[in-house]
């Protein structure tokens, strides 16, 4: 594994011209923003997330609708196994417990009916491609929307060293066509100890001058020796979480873990993150009688788990925990009725979660039409009323002062908050009339 000193790092980096290449990217002409030290997290929840699940109808004919409509799957209201109650007409699946303690502080925020207003989509692949890339009614797009985010930042300053990551074994759709996000999910492999000659000190020369030029190809190269030797000088071995957090023993636990460490490292200058925890796509064997089954002790236990220790960690350190904002969000929801294999087909309206310290807490947001058959998308579906780039947007604007949003959302307009998250509106800017389709001029 390759070692640097801060001095070594500092010298290596301005000798391979490093510090341009870790700038944004791809550059739009903008209109001016300051960058703001906020932090965005975006986590997809990839299958097709049971909202009906996770936040059971408590009262009232949407109760009696659900009910009828899922004699296997649906969480009680009493019991042993009852559904939590969050607000009277929603509660809460009682394996993702957790998560009730951050309702009821105010540092979440859950937006119900959620999806892709231009395109309502039912395929994975077609739900994930508009969401990740933000062009929610075109196919093909070829660059994700953090992507865009970041080509329209003209002043993110040159001495952050990584200021997107993807916490994960690959680089998302969201970050497609950016060539300076670091992908790692585990930095204890995040190293040249592996191949099959032996490396010394030679490295800290040898590297960074095979990626000296100015080629889009040269500044990537440049920009993962910079990860490495970053990556290298770090122990994330050896750390207590704040808080008394305690995250659980898996994969999303650890990506959580991984991403508190590099927060709170303010030599990183860490902007904006992704990561991923898949496995909603539940068409049979949901659940059990006595919620012991996949959805419980699979999806809804270890996700509210993670966000809870996340959040307790970042919270430990002062004034951290309002300078983040976790979205989570999925492609699409389930439907209304179970199915004979005691799952959930594909559906349409989904929720959508906020949590963070300038987070507007503690309530449901969106225009909830109801279970009854002519409020549901098709008579199957909970019809989507919010736009999931209305949400977003929202976060752009408000945490992270940024008004590109045509440039980041090509087609987008009309925006209107909804008053999820403290901060100031910007007016959005004007879209570019020499951008193309997918949002970018062409490269130089």
């Amino acid at each position: 594994m390759i070692k640097l000193n801060r001095r070594e790092f500092i010298k290596t980096c301005c000798a391979a011209g490093v510090a341009t290449a870790m700038g944004s990217g791809l550059k739009l002409a903008v209109s001016a923003n300051g960058d703001s030290d906020n932090i965005l997290i975006v986590m997809m929840l990839r299958g097709g997330c049971d909202g009906l699940s996770l936040f059971p109808p408590l009262s009232g004919n949407d109760r009696l609708i659900y009910e009828a409509a899922r004699p296997q799957l649906q969480i009680p209201i009493s019991g042993e196994n009852a559904a939590l109650n969050l607000n009277g007409q929603f509660g809460l699946h009682p394996a993702a417990a957790p998560l009730k303690p951050l309702f009821d502080n105010g540092k979440l925020a859950i937006v119900r009916a959620v999806g892709n207003l231009a395109a309502p989509s039912r395929s994975h692949f077609d739900a994930l491609g508009y969401v990740e890339t933000g062009v929610a009614a075109q196919k093909g797009a070829t660059e994700g929307w953090l992507t865009r985010y970041f080509a329209t930042l003209d002043n993110l300053p040159a001495s952050i060293l990584i200021p997107s990551l993807s916490a994960s074994s690959y680089t998302p759709t969201s970050f497609l066509g950016d060539p300076y996000v670091l992908t790692m999910d585990d930095p204890g492999s995040f190293n040249l100890s592996n191949v099959h000659w032996a490396w010394d000190n030679r490295a800290l020369e040898t590297l960074p001058a095979l990626y000296g030029g100015s080629s889009s190809l040269e500044q990537a190269g440049a920009h993962a020796v910079t990860a490495l030797q970053v990556m290298a000088d770090k122990d994330f071995s050896d750390y207590t979480p704040g808080g008394a957090a305690v995250y659980p023993q898996s994969y999303l636990g650890s990506q959580l873990k991984m991403l508190a460490q590099i927060v709170k490292d303010s030599d990183l200058g860490l902007r904006v993150a992704s990561l991923d925890f898949g496995g909603w796509d539940t068409h049979n064997g949901q659940d059990n009688a006595d919620f012991t089954g996949y959805f419980s002790t699979q999806k809804a236990a270890p996700l509210s788990l993670s966000l809870a220790a996340f959040m307790a960690d970042l919270g430990a350190t002062p004034g951290l925990l309002d300078r983040v904002t976790l979205v989570v969000q999925t492609e699409f929801g389930r439907r209304l009725a179970e199915n004979a294999d005691t799952g959930t087909d594909h559906g349409y309206g989904s929720d959508l979660l906020l949590l963070g310290g300038a987070v507007n807490g503690g309530q449901f947001y969106g225009d909830w039409r109801g279970l009854e058959n002519e409020a549901l998308f098709q008579g199957e579906d909970i019809m989507a009323t919010t736009d999931f780039r209305d949400v977003l947007s929202e976060v752009i604007i408000r945490r992270q002062g940024n008004p590109n949003l045509a440039q980041i959302f090509p087609g987008y307009s009309n925006y209107k908050p909804l008053g999820l998250v403290q901060g100031t509106d910007l007016t959005p800017a004007a879209p570019l009339d020499h951008i193309f389709a997918d949002g970018f001029e062409e490269m130089t």
